[in-house]
């Protein structure tokens, strides 16, 4: 996997015009500019499908909005901490490629394409993707920590979650129980050497200790290590009510994935037991 990250001005733009306000001075201008070109305004709305299909080669139809934003000086203050916001997760991402390739390789045992990731405002705590979109491109705007490496963390987690979008209608619970086992959890223990165990989205708890077993085989962790991974992620389970399956660490996500939904009614039925 590789990650472009990205600063653009049509795609920070539109998010500040047509999300939430994050201050009162620029909430104050959207509505100057909104009274004063209601129809360019509006018609621009419309213009996200575009902008999200493939924001470098996005050309406006009215470019009217954007430069008017362009001078206001609010905006170039936002653009300018956007910019310190980009190179802040390119050095961490810089400093930690070698690992988190190596990790992800061995998590996920499949190639992911290159990704642009196109950052706007942190605080406007946004994800969006387009999974029609011919080109993979992910855009953010969140902080998870100071140090930006479970922000960084959390972006690759988002690209992981694009990519298995297709099973989401169907079967979102299962796929985002597996996909926080493998990223936001196992993943973000091997690169910041702290167990990360059931982090993420606590209704789903329930699920990833269930799955969690079935888990650490698709990881090829032989049953008599398997101790030592529930004394780390503080989860434990009967090792020996399981029959070990081999199977499982030949697959990669994709059919890790599908062995989970065809086999949830026996992954479901089995209790765990809190250390």
């Amino acid at each position: 996997m590789n990650i472009k990250f990205i600063l653009n001005n049509y795609v920070l733009a539109w998010n500040l015009l047509f999300r939430q306000s994050i201050s009162k001075e620029l909430n104050d201008y959207k509505q100057k500019i909104w009274k004063n070109y209601k129809k360019q305004y509006n018609n621009l709305y419309n213009e996200n499908k575009s902008l999200l299909n493939d924001p470098d080669n996005y050309i406006p139809e009215d470019d009217t909005i954007y430069n008017i934003l362009n001078d206001i000086d609010v905006y170039k203050d936002i653009y300018i901490n956007v910019d310190k916001y980009r190179m802040a997760l390119t050095k961490v991402y810089d400093e930690n490629k070698k690992e988190l390739e190596k990790a992800l390789k061995s998590i996920l045992k499949l190639d992911i394409d290159t990704y642009s990731v196109y950052l706007i405002d942190p605080r406007l705590i946004l994800v969006e993707y387009d999974i029609e979109a011919k080109e993979k491109v992910v855009t953010y705007g969140k902080v998870i920590d100071k140090s930006f490496l479970e922000t960084l963390i959390d972006i690759i987690y988002n690209i992981v979650k694009r990519e298995v979008a297709s099973y989401q209608e169907e079967y979102k619970d299962i796929v985002d129980a597996v996909l926080e086992l493998a990223i936001l959890n196992e993943c973000a223990t091997r690169i910041t050497g702290v167990s990360h165990s059931m982090k993420g989205d606590s209704s789903l708890s329930f699920l990833k200790r269930q799955i969690y077993p079935y888990f650490l085989m698709y990881l090829g962790v032989n049953k008599e290590d398997m101790l030592n991974y529930m004394m780390r992620d503080k989860i434990a389970f009967d090792a020996d009510y399981y029959e070990y399956d081999k199977t499982l660490k030949k697959m990669d996500l994709f059919k890790f994935i599908d062995y989970c939904v065809i086999n949830q009614r026996n992954i479901l039925k089995i209790d765990e037991l809190d250390l």
